[in-house]
């Protein structure tokens, strides 16, 4: 055998080339944009068209809405196809709102004008430092607030949970408070109380600028009922649905109520 011949191998054996990462907006970074794209074209809501918001059917069809969007049709029937629709009948689609999250983490990995964090560790081949990437607004928050030592996002609130709980579990919420400083109330708070109205208690997060900053006692309802209680906003006791509760959390933010 000639001395420079180059030993042959079989096909199949020829070791490959070591993987690249692909330009950007080619690749499989693009084919995961455009599957993720075709996932949330099927995630919308049948009345708003928006991806879903805590997604909920009715129980008598397959159409599923917001559940902001149907607030006003318990009781009566579905804005699609006028099947009736009953409270009991209303349940919250875990499964698929969890999967809506995912997308929503997966959509800011791809589709953020920066590198994602993940994309940055594989092209430079190191750590990259994570809040350069992470979330803005409520998990930034949050994190700050932990770093700086501040009081927890109800600090000073007392929650009361009145009524049945079906979209957001009341165990759930409970324990949602109890993880962001709060208290809660196992009676009812009475407005009309000199006891209840002289708690000199201050709710940290709140806006300086709002009257929400003299309120410390929020009477909670679950927000799909058909039946409103009674609006009560008198002092340090108001009435709040249960929805703001959960954009206060997810927003890391003591939001401000609607009058």
């Amino acid at each position: 055998m000639p001395g420079n011949r180059q030993p042959r191998v079989r096909s199949g054996n020829e070791p490959r080339p070591a993987s690249t990462m692909e330009p950007e907006g080619r690749g499989a970074w693009a084919h995961s944009r455009a599957a993720l794209d075709r996932l949330e074209k099927l995630l919308r809501c049948s009345r708003c068209t928006h991806i879903l918001r805590e997604p909920v059917c009715l129980g008598g069809c397959e159409h599923i809405f917001c559940s902001n969007c149907v607030s006003d049709c318990i009781g009566t029937g579905c804005p699609v196809c006028y099947t009736p629709a009953w409270i009991q009948d209303v349940k919250i689609n875990r499964q698929l709102d969890s999967m809506i999250q995912l997308c929503s983490k997966l959509r800011n990995l791809l589709h953020g004008d920066k590198l994602s964090g993940v994309k940055a560790c594989l092209q430079r081949k190191a750590c990259e430092q994570e809040e350069k990437y992470e979330i803005p607004e409520g998990p930034q928050r949050s994190r700050l607030n932990k770093e700086q030592l501040l009081p927890k996002l109800f600090d000073g609130c007392y929650f009361y949970f009145g009524g049945t709980f079906k979209h957001h579990p009341k165990d759930n919420l409970i324990k949602l408070v109890a993880a962001a400083g709060g208290q809660v109330l196992s009676r009812k708070p009475k407005p009309d109380s000199d006891v209840t109205q002289t708690i000199n208690t201050v709710a940290y997060h709140a806006r300086p600028d709002s009257d929400q900053r003299f309120c410390t006692q929020y009477i909670i309802y679950e927000d799909l009922s058909n039946r409103r209680p009674e609006r009560v906003r008198q002092g340090k006791v108001w009435m709040a649905p249960s929805s703001w509760f959960i954009d206060c959390v997810m927003s890391f933010e003591l939001l401000p109520l609607d009058s």
